[in-house]
């Protein structure tokens, strides 16, 4: 039995932010990015977060392994979250690029009409102010 045992809820949330913590590591990594002390720095943030020990962590997970149906249970609902959060990164992305498009969207309908339409103004121009 751990020294304080997590409720599962918190095993969840603190899992999930292992996991990501451990993602933002792993893509610094292929990235070919220094990651220099950012597992120590990811890690630390998530015990202080939660008012953890990495032994108490690691307690609690041991713990939790003993009965493997839960601990399944609980990688579930740690998989499913991420899932989530990757739904909700992606509607963003998509957003942001549809605003994009529709910026250049803009700047390319200013610049026809900027390229039609100032020439015919010119010429038009010319011809009221030409005896």
């Amino acid at each position: 039995m751990p020294d304080r045992l997590l409720p599962e809820d918190s095993l969840i949330e603190i899992l999930t932010e292992v996991q990501l913590a451990d993602g933002a590591i792993t893509y610094k990594r292929i990235s070919h990015k220094k990651t220099g002390n950012d597992k120590e720095k990811y890690y630390a943030y998530i015990y202080q977060k939660y008012h953890l020990t990495p032994k108490l962590l690691k307690q609690n997970i041991d713990y939790y392994n003993t009965d493997p149906e839960k601990m399944i249970a609980i990688y579930d609902k740690v998989l499913a979250r991420l899932s989530q959060l990757e739904a909700k990164i992606n509607l963003e992305i998509k957003k942001e690029t549809k605003a994009k498009q529709d910026s250049l969207q803009t700047i390319d309908t200013t610049i026809f009409v900027r390229k039609t339409m100032v020439p015919f103004f010119q010429e038009t121009a010319l011809k009221m102010f030409t005896w």
